[in-house]
Parts: C-alpha cells; structure tokens; sequence
C-alpha cells in the first residue's frame, strides 16, 4: 500500500534529527543516566542467590531482540520478571505478576478473560466488550503469537511455576513482532531442559481469602537427563484452585467465582551437535469457573444477584519446535508452532433486556424470568518463522526473517428466553442467535541490524512489511451463511541508538511504528483497516555504584485510526476507525542493595493517555476530546523490599514486602464511570533449609476493595443511550497462604 510506504518514510524524515539532538543532549546530562532498561527486577533476582553484584543490571541477558543481548545494551524499555523472583514474591496469577511491572495495566475478567494494556494504549477494560478485533498487547508464549487476530477468544494465565522469565516489552514492537504489539508485548520463556544434570521440585500450598473460601496449589517439575550433554527432558505438571469470593444472592451459592486450573507442559531438550539445538514443548492448561467474578450493582459489596450462575470453562494447548543451526558464521532458526484455544461461557444476561425483558416486540411473556446466553469460542492456528543472522556478537549484528501465520476461528453466541412458548416470535425460546467462522491469515517479512559505529555508539534500524487478510463467514438466527473478506498491508519501522557515556553512564533513543490487524464489521459489511502508533522515547541509565542502579525513560506514542468498539442502538458490537489519542509519560526505575541481606526495589510509572479529537461511538455517546483512555492510571508505583536473616533451626530467614499504588482510571472510553485508587501490601516470611523452604503469605494484607475493571451496558429499548447495568471487576481481597517447597 504505498500511502503506507510514503507515510513511515516520511516520519523517518522527522525522526532523524529528533535522535541526533537526543544523543547530542545525553553527552551533557551523564550525572542524571541509567536503567531505563529496569534493574529492579532482575537486582532482586541476583539478590535471591546471595549475590554482593544483584544491583548489577549490565549482566542480565535477556533476548527480547531475538538474540542474545545484555539488558543494559537494549534500545528500549524492557522488564524482566525471572521465575525465581516471581516465586519469591508469592505470584501465583497473571493478576501478582503484572502488579510488579508499572505502566502495564492487567483489566481482570472471567477465566483467561483479562485485557492488557501497555503505556495506556487499549480502548477496553473488559473483554465481555470485545466480540471481534485484535487486542493492543501482543501475548507470546515461547514467541508463538498467542493473541487472537480477529475474533477474541481468550487471553490465557499462563502458570508462572518454572519459568525462565517473562520479558514486557515497552511500546510498539511491529518490526520484530508483528501484528498486535501495538503498546508492547509480553513474552512468557520457559525454563529449558538441562542436559547434565538430574533435578525435581515439588511446591505445595494452601490459601483461605476474606470473606470468601479456601485454594490450594499442587506443582511439580521433573528434569531427566536421557542421554548426557545430548538430551533431556523436563516435565512439568500444575494444580491450582483460586478461592472465590463472589456470592450469589438469588441463588444462595457463595464463592462462585473460584477457579480451577490444571496445567501440564512437556519438554524435549536435544543436541545432536556442538553446532545444533532443537527444542520441542507440548504445553496444555484447562481453567473452569463456576460462576462470574464481576460483582453488580454495589462494587463495594462481592455479591451478584442473578437467576442463573454462570460457568465459564477455558482450554489452551500448545505445540512448538525449535531448530537452531549455526553455520558458517550464521545462525539459522526455525520456530514452528500450533496452538489450539477453546473457551465455553455460559452466563445469565437479563439485564440486557431491563427495563422490562418480559416485554418484547409488544408481547408479555409472563412467565419469563431470566435470559441465557451460551458462547462456544474455537480456534487453531499454524504459526512458521525462519530467521537468519549473524551467529557471534560483534560490531554489526544483524538478522532477516520470514513469519506466516493462518488462525481458524469459530464463535457463536444464542441467548433464549427460556419459558418464552412463542414459537412464531421466538422459535425454541431465541431472542438472538449468531455465528462467525473464518480465517485470518498474516505474512510478513522482516530485518534488524544492529551497528556499533564506535566502541561507546550503536545505531540499529529494523522494518516487517506486513500482508493481513481476514474472511470469514456469518449466520444469524440459522439464515444462509455471508461471506465476508478484507485485507490490508504496509510496513512498520524501527529506529534506535544508544551511546554509553562511561561504563556506568549510558543513553538510548528509539522510534518505531506498531499495526494490529484490520477487519469488516459483520453489521452493515462496513470495514475498518488496522490501526498504526508511533512511539518517540529516550531513556538514561545510571550506576554509581555496585549497590545502586537508577533509570528513567520518557515517551511519546502517537495514535492514529484508533480501532474503537462499542454497541450501537441495536447492542450489535461495531468497530470503527475513529479520532486520535496521544500517551504521554515518564517511566522510574531504581535498585538499592547496600548490603547482602537487604535490597530495595522501587518503580514508577506515570501515563497521561488521551484522545485528541472528538467522536461519536457506536453507543451514540459523545466522546470529547481530551477524555481519558481506558484503564489508565495517571499514577503507577511498586515498591518490594527484602531482608533476609538467620532463622530458627539452622535456616535461612527472609521477609519481603511488596506495596503497589494504582491511580484512578476511567473504565470505558464512551462512559462516565470511574475506578477509583487503590493500594495494596503483600507480605511474605520464608524460612530455607539446604532442600526444603516453608513460606506464609499475606497478600492484599489490608483487604483492599480495589476494582480491576468494569464495564456499562446501554439500554436499548424503553431508553436507549441509558446506563442499565454495570459489572465490576474487583482485585482479590486479603488472601492468607501458606506453602512447602521441596528443591532437590
């Protein structure tokens, strides 16, 4: 699409001088640099070994660039969550990981419901708004792509017992990662198979929530050596049971939101040659709830009043190889994946029809009182990327590749009236009845080069030039199936450079561009392309001594097109390329480890998301310029601390803290509704033998009433446009945990 073409070359024109006056402004702020890449978490993951060097950022090495790199050495902002911390810290859910990293926003839901949101760029804080379209931030797991390109299937929690890390990846990341990483990405990076040496661990816990019931967690990993420095397996098995505190008054039940998940994950490590690794990974999880954990109408009460409970029943597997061949001086990978996604929702929506659901079309069914809504979700998608590149850092680095990806999607949604007995009307009690199948299908070819002009000056530069196609077909109440096709293309670039001042002092510009995908509503065959943002950051890093590690970073994302979807009068979800938004923001990182018993670890985020011109949603509702994104605070921050002692009976002690601030947010873009500030503090003690370590838990330890999320529906009958019903998403209350490990 050469207006595409035209368009990025021309910001590249603009960019250019903007990275020259940043690189010339860092040589004369070196007092104020370091770790915009954030030190904290990885400091805590040193810290966690005993380590004098934790605060030490420059020797964590993560791959968020597709290769190896030193954190300290990256272009941009990115936080990495090892497993051992996030253990350590007590994170059992994607809603404890994500707390540990400002400036993303976890908007809860149902099972493998939640929304992300990185810098603020999101236009949802509830799936249960989002029919079709693609969520803002790219979820990988094993760098297979696991957010769905068109119709919204789930977001999964991925179990983080055993992981290597998680990497969050700040702002756009088009050019390495494709479609959906419009705000950033997250990659989820198992712990791999050792090929040496033989190794189990057993973790066990049990949970009890105010006001609410009790869980348990059963983990167990397993590392066999088959055949020594040539090949391994390791096998990991998860089962958790997350206490509910959701009560139904109309049907008596209590805890209805408590959640059960199994997870088991398979891996083979093989090394044929000194020169070729393959890794293959089966990964299955299976989350049922039996109930809702939105509450409604009083947020500030855990209750629902509702006929009928609801049951929400969420599968996912996983199956990747990964082939990596050096040759010659280069570095072949191949990445195969195939996934497979099913979640089955089944909830009371009566509201959907108040004032008067008994009343429709100007009959009274009388003996109507509830409405049910079933939604079967399916899908499976082949991903294949090949990349070729450079085998051994040196002063340029570079790497091209090829991605495909086909996702089949299938998503139905009927919701009856049961005891209706009209069958002219409402044939087998239907109120509504739809179905959506098809494909979508993205190919892209893509480069980065990373090039140290001096020993101290790297300049990098990559682009993905991308094609998107979606089809797909659509039945309402059992009518002939529509077909439906559209597609879209462009490229996305990325500029970056960095100039390291002193070996403690450092610097870093970037510009780069992000797309998700486009698509065609299935009301009125009216299409929307895919959205684009650019982003304009700099970031300085400081470490004036072993002990202490500083970062900022500064950004500006630019978006245009937004993709916005809401219902229109009807309640029929609508996506449509609307106005333009702007997040502005500042990002604060800092690492303290005085001594080997003690380190402190603070971050701050602050977001000022806006739209910048006015429109007029779906719902009819007018959107001012100036409104504030969804699920964006203004004001992010985390704060753990660590201390660790000599325990009882020949132990080693150790305390740790973790307190978090969430500002107040708006929770949907076409809506006046508020989600107020929240604060939380988790509290842990630990106690560590050579082999075994008893850990007790307080996490929310001052019963926070936080609310994650929310969403408002429109009336559209007796007083269309008016608030009728709205769901809250609140954060866990006070969670009481106590838990065995056993590491041999």
């Amino acid at each position: 699409m050469a207006s595409a073409h035209s368009k990025s070359g021309q910001r590249l024109q603009k960019v250019r001088p903007w990275l020259v006056v940043a690189a010339g402004v860092a040589q004369s702020v070196s007092a104020l640099a370091q770790s915009a890449a954030p030190p904290a978490e990885p400091a805590a993951a040193a810290a966690a070994e005993g380590k004098p060097e934790a605060a030490n950022p420059q020797r964590i090495e993560i791959t968020a660039n597709k290769r190896k790199q030193l954190q300290s050495e990256v272009a941009g902002t990115v936080t990495a969550l090892s497993g051992a911390v996030l253990e350590q810290l007590g994170a059992v859910t994607a809603e404890d990981v994500f707390k540990l990293s400002p400036g993303v926003q976890f908007n809860k839901g149902n099972a493998d419901g939640a929304l992300y949101s990185i810098r603020g760029i999101g236009t949802n804080t509830s799936s249960d708004n989002v029919i079709f379209g693609q969520a803002p931030t790219g979820l990988y797991i094993e760098d297979v792509p696991f957010t769905d390109p068109y119709v919204f299937i789930s977001s999964p929690d991925v179990m983080p017992f055993d992981l290597e890390r998680i990497e969050v990846l700040r702002g756009p990341q088009g050019a390495l990662y494709g479609s959906s990483s419009l705000g950033g990405a997250v990659r989820y990076l198992f712990a791999k198979p050792d090929l040496r040496q033989t190794h189990f661990t057993l973790l066990g816990g049990v949970s009890t929530v105010s006001g609410g019931g009790s869980g348990y967690q059963l983990n167990a990993m397993a590392n066999l050596p088959l055949a020594k420095d040539v090949a391994a397996l390791r096998v990991v098995a998860t089962k958790r049971r997350d206490p509910g505190f959701v009560d139904n008054l109309q049907t008596g039940r209590k805890d209805i939101n408590t959640n059960e998940v199994d997870s088991a994950r398979v891996m083979l490590g093989l090394k044929p040659a000194s020169n070729l690794d393959i890794t293959a990974t089966y990964l299955s999880q299976q989350s049922k709830q039996r109930g809702t954990g939105a509450v409604s109408p009083d947020p500030d009460q855990l209750t629902v009043r509702t006929p009928t409970d609801a049951r929400v029943d969420s599968k996912f597997d996983l199956g990747t190889v990964q082939v990596n061949w050096e040759v010659a001086g280069l570095r072949v990978t191949s990445l195969t994946g195939y996934q497979t996604k099913r979640r089955d929702q089944v909830n009371d929506v009566s509201y959907l029809l108040v004032p008067d659901f008994t009343i429709y079309g100007g009959t009274v069914y009388p003996d109507v009182d509830r409405a049910i809504n079933v939604e079967p979700r399916r899908s499976n998608s082949f991903t294949q990327e090949l990349r070729l590149a450079s085998a051994n850092a040196g002063p340029f680095n570079w790497l091209v590749g090829v991605f495909y990806q086909r996702a089949n999607f299938f998503r139905s949604q009927r919701i009856t009236l049961p005891g209706a007995n009209d069958p002219e009307n409402l044939p087998d009690d239907v109120f509504f009845e739809t179905v959506r199948h098809g494909t979508a299908t993205e190919r892209s070819i893509f480069a980065d080069l990373d090039w140290k002009l001096t020993p101290d000056w790297t300049v990098g530069l990559g682009a993905r030039h991308f094609k998107t196609e979606v089809e797909f077909q659509r039945s309402n109440y059992g009518a002939p199936f529509t077909r439906f096709a559209s597609s879209d293309d462009g490229t996305t670039p990325k500029l970056s450079t960095r100039y390291a001042i002193s070996p403690q002092t450092s610097v870093y510009a970037s510009a780069s561009r992000g797309y998700r995908f486009g698509g065609i509503n299935t009301i009125g065959s009216v299409p929307y392309k895919s959205d684009s943002l650019w982003n304009y950051e700099i970031g300085l890093r400081l470490q004036p001594s072993r002990e202490l590690s500083l970062g900022v970073s500064a950004f500006m994302l630019d978006w245009k097109d937004i993709q916005v979807s809401s219902a229109n009068a009807d309640g029929f979800v609508l996506i449509s390329n609307v106005a333009k938004a702007r997040s502005n923001g500042l990002e604060a990182t800092a690492a303290w480890r005085p001594n080997a018993n003690f380190s402190l670890n603070g971050s701050l985020a602050y977001t000022d998301a806006k739209t910048k011109a006015p429109f007029v949603s779906s719902s009819g509702i007018d959107v001012a310029s100036g409104t504030t994104l969804p699920g964006v605070p203004k004001l992010q921050s985390t704060l753990d601390a660590t201390y660790r002692f000599s325990g009882p009976m020949a132990s080693a002690g150790r305390f740790t803290a973790v307190w978090q601030h969430v500002g107040s947010r708006n929770a949907q873009l076409d809506a006046t509704l508020k989600l107020p500030s929240y604060s939380t503090l988790d509290l842990q003690l630990a106690f560590a033998w050579q082999s075994w370590e008893l850990t007790a838990s307080i996490q929310n330890a001052t019963d926070s009433r936080g609310r994650s999320s929310a969403a408002v529906n429109y009336s559209t009958y007796e007083n269309p446009g008016a608030v009728n019903y709205t769901e809250w998403y609140p954060i866990r209350p006070r969670t009481i945990g106590l838990s065995l490990r056993y590491d041999y």
